[in-house]
């Protein structure tokens, strides 16, 4: 099944193309839609519009809506990923998922690593997603700075870093691990333990 692209609250629209099904979410939806682009779905509970005619311009450009109640638990990124992993994508790109509130922005790091090499965060200036334990490669491309961080214990090493590490212990209070560089066009990241949230940015 090809990834589902799910726009959050862009305050622009989308600045590259991407291969997948897109999905609205929340003020994401009436972006895309003011943008003329078709949506599979679209989801949230809309509060954050101001107008009546803002719901129905999202009606013209999804093939489905679904409106939840603003009295809920989850977050509308979260009801999001839940409702497409129910229709069986396993690889969700969240868009515009970093850089506004703080504590959605916090909301999404977690589902990110709640959910390892499923949820992506990506915008602008940063790719970010969870590993778990097992040996990766990481390409460099346009991002100088790699970040690891962890929410509980891992065990990692790095190689092909400028700071490189060999089963290293870290835990949720170390935070050394922030700016690192991949040296050449790859870098190498093994997780012994644990899982670690990856940070790949630019300024």
């Amino acid at each position: 099944m090809p990834a589902a692209i799910i726009a959050l609250k862009l305050s622009e629209g989308l600045e590259e193309s991407y291969e997948g099904d897109l999905i609205g979410a929340d003020a994401g939806a009436y972006v895309l839609a003011k943008e003329g682009r078709h949506m599979k779905l679209a989801i949230g509970d809309f509060d954050s519009l101001e107008k009546k005619e803002d719901l129905e311009l999202i009606r013209q450009y999804a093939d489905q809506v679904i409106a939840l109640n603003p009295i809920k638990d989850d977050s509308d990124s979260e009801a999001a990923i839940t409702e497409m992993m129910k229709r069986g994508y396993d690889k969700l790109i969240l868009l515009g998922a970093t850089g506004g509130r703080a504590d959605h922005s916090l909301v999404n790091l977690r589902l990110a690593y709640k959910y390892p090499g499923k949820v992506i965060l990506k915008d602008a200036r940063n790719l970010i997603y969870a590993c778990e334990k097992g040996t990766y490669t990481i390409e460099k491309k346009d991002y100088p700075y790699i970040s690891f961080f962890t929410a509980e214990k891992a065990e990692i090493t790095l190689e092909g870093m400028k700071y490189s590490l060999d089963h290293r212990s870290i835990s949720l209070l170390d935070l050394y691990t922030l700016s690192n560089e991949i040296t050449g066009t790859e870098g190498t990241l093994i997780v012994h333990e644990g899982k670690v949230l990856v940070i790949q940015c630019r300024d």
